[in-house]
């Protein structure tokens, strides 16, 4: 009997055994490997009392985008294939919370243009370097590097400025990877500005209409629409999608991996097995693949589809791993729920600290998650998320009770930046240590290597999916699942060695133009 093994039970795990279970007969054995008691990775909803009444905490993220994107509309396919249409809440794109996001800069809440009409009444003090900062690029010679790569804080610095990357850029990435500029990799994080660089013949700017043309070649034809017929179906659902920016689950994230191991769970080709650690993964005498779990359970396989975090992989496969090194941001995320609506003293999705702000607050930032989704929010409450360490991590947590230590930060935050006094109905801490990878200079040269490494594991038998490869969001996690099964796993002659490594699109994206 054909078999594949998917390491991890997240969503780049879940979403994996997904797409196999639709593709591959009965016949083929999938077993997911977890090494937690629970499913879903760092997407994590919890439910939580309080004397008035249940509200939703979210430990890890709490909307995703729509769009036209094919990451965007692979998670969206995804839930309409689950059949989560009903659970599904929109965020309107003309509401406050699509429209209004914030810069915390100079102890006040710069709302961030949203459009090019809404620069009519002008830029924030923390953007207004942005117009030195164009006129810098324009005007400043070509500088690129000799170098394949730099850090996004050199990046900017030397086309825009440090203010830039100072009030800004380092606000954008303390949101999404939790990191300093001065260590993620601009080549990965900023590709069309990087490439623009070097196309421009002045600078970036003077680059970005070439980038665009390279971009619609190496897309033509490759339509991101969901088909009509899907759209058939379901028309109500499609059409509220097109009007609104993002979207969650009335009962939190956690409903989506909770589903997938639902539905993954009703059929008899498929187990997912959590409490299981891989310790050990080797190549028996008939030439499969096998893996070790703590307990000594040898589990053998056709394929491994590996969706392991780096330092977790590092401890299997030992020191001569690519990227075993990688640094991972730990964030410590504090869910506040105070009585009464309309706590926060403005209507947006949140706000962000930039490097130029972290003398005045301890956050890496702060989402108005009552604001984002109110329909969460089945009693009279105002919920607030404030997210800590990052960069910071050690600075701000040198105690070991972190969660005593996070309390009073994530209190004192939303008081002194927000106005927001009194006692907090309910407070929630979770430490989420080492889970965001840091894609850091030089990011792209590493991803070939492990690219060529990994084709060369368990005798051809394993590839990759998940955060430390194209994208550490959701979407990014659920489409490179999808586009692995589609795309690169041979699945009529499953028996014989794959020998490929799942990023070879990921790689082929950040190819330079001929």
């Amino acid at each position: 009997m054909a078999a594949i093994t998917v390491l991890g039970g997240g969503i780049s795990g879940l979403s994996t055994a997904w797409y196999l279970a639709q593709k591959v007969p009965s016949s083929v054995s999938i077993k997911v490997v977890e090494a937690s008691s629970r499913v879903g990775g760092w997407i994590r909803t919890d439910r939580r009392s309080t004397p008035i009444g249940e509200i939703v905490a979210e430990a890890g993220p709490r909307t995703l985008r729509t769009g036209k994107s094919p990451d965007a509309l692979s998670v969206l396919e995804l839930l309409d294939d689950l059949d989560l249409r009903s659970h599904v809440i929109m965020t309107s794109a003309q509401s406050p919370a699509a429209l209004n996001r914030f810069i915390y800069y100079d102890g006040t809440l710069n709302r961030m243009p949203s459009s090019l009409s809404s620069l009519a009444s002008g830029l924030p003090a923390a953007a207004t370097c942005l117009v030195s900062g164009v006129w810098h690029d324009f005007t400043r010679k070509s500088n690129t590097p000799v170098d394949s790569d730099e850090s996004v804080r050199a990046f900017i610095e030397r086309r825009f400025g440090a203010k830039v990357d100072d009030n800004l850029a380092s606000a954008v990435m303390h949101g999404i990877y939790a990191a300093d500029t001065k260590n993620l990799s601009a080549r990965a994080l900023l590709y069309p500005f990087w490439l623009a660089d070097r196309m421009g013949s002045r600078g970036v700017i003077s680059g970005l209409r070439k980038v665009a043309r390279v971009s619609r070649a190496r897309h033509a034809g490759q339509s991101v629409e969901t088909g009509g017929e899907r759209r058939a179906r379901n028309p109500e659902f499609w059409a509220s999608v097109e009007g609104a920016s993002m979207y969650s689950f009335k009962g939190g994230m956690q409903t989506l991996p909770n589903e997938l191991a639902k539905k993954l769970g009703e059929r008899p080709n498929v187990e997912i097995a959590t409490g299981q650690k891989v310790v050990a993964a080797r190549v028996g005498a008939t030439g499969r693949a096998q893996i070790e779990v703590h307990g000594g359970r040898v589990i053998e396989s056709d394929h491994v589809v590996n969706t392991l975090p780096l330092h977790s992989m590092h401890g299997v496969f030992g020191s001569d791993m690519p990227m075993g090194h990688t640094p991972y941001s730990s964030v410590v995320v504090v869910n506040l729920t105070y009585k009464g609506k309309g706590r926060t003293p403005v209507d947006g999705f949140g706000y962000l600290v930039p490097r130029a702000s972290q003398h005045e607050s301890r956050a890496l930032g702060v989402v108005f998650d009552s604001c984002a989704l109110p329909e969460q929010d089945t009693c009279d409450v105002t919920r607030v998320t404030v997210m800590l360490g990052g960069p910071r991590f050690k600075e701000l947590f040198a105690s070991k009770d972190v969660e005593a230590e996070a309390k009073l930060l994530a209190l004192d935050t939303v008081q002194r930046e927000l106005g927001i006094r009194g006692d907090a109905l309910d407070i929630h801490v979770t430490a989420g240590m080492r889970c965001i990878p840091t894609y850091t200079t030089g990011y792209v040269d590493q991803l070939q290597q492990m690219h060529e490494w990994t084709k060369r594991q368990l005798n051809g038998r394993m590839s990759l999916v998940g955060a430390a490869y194209g994208g550490p969001a959701v979407p990014q996690c659920v489409n490179h699942a999808r586009i692995h099964v589609h795309n690169h796993l041979n699945l009529d002659t499953l028996t014989e060695p794959q020998c490929v490594s799942g990023l070879e699109e990921i790689i082929k994206a950040f190819d330079l133009p001929a």
